[in-house]
């Protein structure tokens, strides 16, 4: 396996067992709040302040991640979040579970730009729309496992039982990762060809700047993909647990669909960018993601829901990787981890507030109402793109 495949197997498993831990904190929530007496508002406390830990970290790791080894600040992210997962089982009550949770989302906060930035350094240019679709996949596929097992482990055996299994998990992707990158060549850890260590604090500035008002078409489409995410997988369940017959296990069922599609499209995305052209994918995937929010608000039959779980797991999911292209293509390589910092923090800053705006309106007018906000914003990205693309022409 050539190099350049070996760091993007490494970065694509970090991505996978990151995105499922993320994903098997909340899924958990409902047994902790019943075994420590959780109110809501803790509850809250817990989630926003794990969110801004995140976004700190984030900011951090990616300007320290254009400066150092890429390879050291992953595995650091990896080994402190298999630690930190195994914490979990030690926790006595709201405190302590709190502190574990923010030391792992401080762990969650290491990958994004470090991962994402180095395949855009390396792949840029050179096939990287098959890199973010691979390593978009993986994590994925991770989200999926923990979606579709932990609650059944959970019932098979005990709550702790998952943990164990993610913490050792954790283990065994570390130790594949340095396999992996062992030996690789040096060209691929180097952080720049320019040592921007040597450039003053005025110049770095200035170029941050620079590089955020080039991406800053993207910016919308950030926070809307992440504000998808985190739309559907909180308010969809008590969407349909309110406004259908559908059992719990249907319910996971359809979710299951929705980010198992995810998987397989972002598999295919390079292929597919190849045949309808990159701009013409994300302005699919908003144009749908737009369609399937406003059908969300009306239709509760299963085989449409069937329908929309497809489509939306395809429109949700093809936008990442087209994204990540984007900005790599655009983006100067010695700040490339640094503007991912920036976005991610941005895209988690964003969609955290119109998750927000979620809850309050279902509080005021009814369980809808989330999705009819994501079919709005969702629309006004895509006419955005659609003004905005003649512009990007000239940049890539």
């Amino acid at each position: 396996m050539i190099d350049k495949n070996r760091i993007l197997s490494t970065v694509s498993i970090f991505h996978a067992y990151n995105d499922g831990v993320v994903v098997v904190i909340p899924l958990l929530f409902p047994i902790f709040k019943n075994l420590f007496d959780l109110s809501y508002t803790q509850v809250g406390i817990i989630t926003g302040g794990g969110l801004l830990v995140t976004l700190v970290t984030q900011l951090a790791v990616g300007r320290v991640s254009d400066r150092k080894n890429r390879v050291f600040l992953l595995t650091l992210g990896i080994l402190l979040m298999s630690g930190s997962v195994l914490l979990l089982v030690t926790i006595k009550g709201f405190i302590t579970l709190m502190l574990v949770i923010f030391l792992i989302r401080f762990s969650a906060g290491f990958y994004h730009p470090t991962g994402i930035g180095w395949l855009s350094k390396i792949f840029k240019k050179e096939r990287v729309d098959r890199a973010m679709g691979i390593q978009s996949a993986a994590g994925d596929f991770g989200a999926f496992v923990a979606i579709f097992s932990t609650l059944l482990i959970v019932e098979l055996t005990n709550w702790s039982f998952p943990i164990y299994l993610w913490a050792i998990g954790g283990v065994i992707c570390l130790f594949f990762g340095m396999y992996l990158t062992n030996n690789i060549d040096f060209n691929y850890l180097k952080t720049s060809d320019n040592n921007i260590e040597n450039l003053s604090i005025y110049k770095l500035i200035k170029n941050e700047i620079n590089s955020l008002k080039n991406v800053k078409m993207f910016i919308p489409g950030f926070i809307i993909s992440g504000a998808a995410w985190g739309i559907i997988i909180t308010y969809l369940p008590l969407l349909l647990d309110e406004k259908t017959q559908l059992s719990l296990t249907l319910i996971g069922i359809l979710i299951s669909i929705w980010i198992g599609i995810g998987t397989i499209i972002c598999l295919l995305y390079d292929k597919i960018q190849r045949l309808i052209g990159r701009k013409t994918v994300v302005l699919f995937s908003y144009l749908i993601m737009s369609l399937m929010g406003f059908c969300l608000t009306v239709f509760t039959d299963i085989f449409l829901l069937i329908i929309i779980m497809i489509l939306l797991g395809i429109s949700t999911f093809l936008s990442y990787p087209a994204l990540f292209s984007f900005i790599s293509d655009i983006t100067d390589e010695e700040i490339i981890g640094t503007t991912f910092a920036y976005t991610f923090t941005l895209q988690l800053g964003g969609g955290t507030v119109l998750i927000f705006l979620g809850g309050l309106t279902s509080d005021l007018w009814g369980i809808w109402t989330p999705f009819f906000i994501l079919g709005v914003v969702s629309l006004y990205v895509s006419l955005n793109f659609i003004y905005n693309f003649k512009k990007l022409e000239s940049k890539i």
